[in-house]
């Protein structure tokens, strides 16, 4: 059966972003080929000894690079997404602290928003999008749901959820801005203690998957009958040992990122 192909949500408005896409741009694709074909080259040459057969392995290094590269480029979009909702909130929480009902704060968050990462920011992207559909006279939850589900960030979902009911039954919706906001900052902060602590894992991890690269060229000076040569057992031991080294790197990763 033919795999359906995926429509992007483009949201109410048909002018929303789908978080869960990431399209690399030119200059992104350019550094992630060119990071992987140079990785997956220099790793052959060092491990087998022969720059020629190396092209196949570039080419194998540059369509990883794409992939490493587009999963690398995606979670610093997420990560700036919810660094500026962190600020849209407070922006808001301060709008209606002076008085002004949701429609004003939101203006009033949309122009600071600009202010603080440009027109061109991904909340002063979406901020435009919520205050133009208020002025089509659509629901203000309404377009926070559908910004949350094109983010698929679990804290934009929560807040939203929130803000449906404090909407609905006329609760306190400077209270719960102010509180998502302080929960979000405390959440950042606390993920950013962990990568602190994690971070002697992760050089520890690069510098073992590094070592091989180091000794191989160091057993070439035993000369073609010693360990550095390409005889079919060497061979095989080699391709094994670079199997295990990226299967080792993969699993260190993922033991070493750590998400609340």
């Amino acid at each position: 059966m033919r795999r359906r192909k995926y429509e992007e949500n483009k949201g109410l408005t048909g002018m929303g972003r789908d978080y869960s896409v990431y399209h690399m741009g030119t200059a992104e694709k350019l550094i992630s080929l060119s990071l992987g074909a140079a990785a997956g080259t220099a790793a052959f040459c060092i491990f087998f000894g022969m720059c020629i057969p190396a092209a196949a392995a570039g080419i194998a290094g540059g369509a990883a690079g794409i992939k490493l590269g587009k999963k690398y480029f995606k979670e610093k979009r997420d990560e700036n997404l919810l660094r500026q909702f962190r600020d849209f909130l407070d922006s808001m929480a301060s709008s209606l602290s002076a008085g002004q009902n949701i429609s004003g704060a939101l203006c009033s968050a949309h122009g600071d928003i600009i202010q603080l990462y440009g027109e061109k920011s991904l909340m002063a992207e979406e901020t435009g999008i919520i205050v133009n559909g208020i002025k089509n006279n659509l629901n203000a939850e309404e377009l926070f749901e559908d910004f949350a589900r094109r983010s698929g960030q679990g804290d934009i979902q929560t807040f939203s959820d929130t803000f449906g009911v404090c909407n609905r039954t006329g609760g306190n919706m400077r209270e719960v801005i102010v509180r998502t906001a302080g929960t979000l900052s405390e959440k950042m902060q606390t993920e950013k203690e962990i990568d602190v602590i994690a971070s002697k894992g992760k050089n520890e991890l690069l510098l073992m998957a590094a070592m091989p690269f180091i000794i191989v060229p160091m057993l070439g000076t035993l000369g073609e009958s010693g360990m550095s040569g390409n005889n079919p057992v060497n061979v095989a031991v080699k391709i094994v040992c670079a199997v295990l080294i990226a299967l080792s790197v993969i699993a260190g990763r993922k033991i070493t990122d750590i998400r609340i």
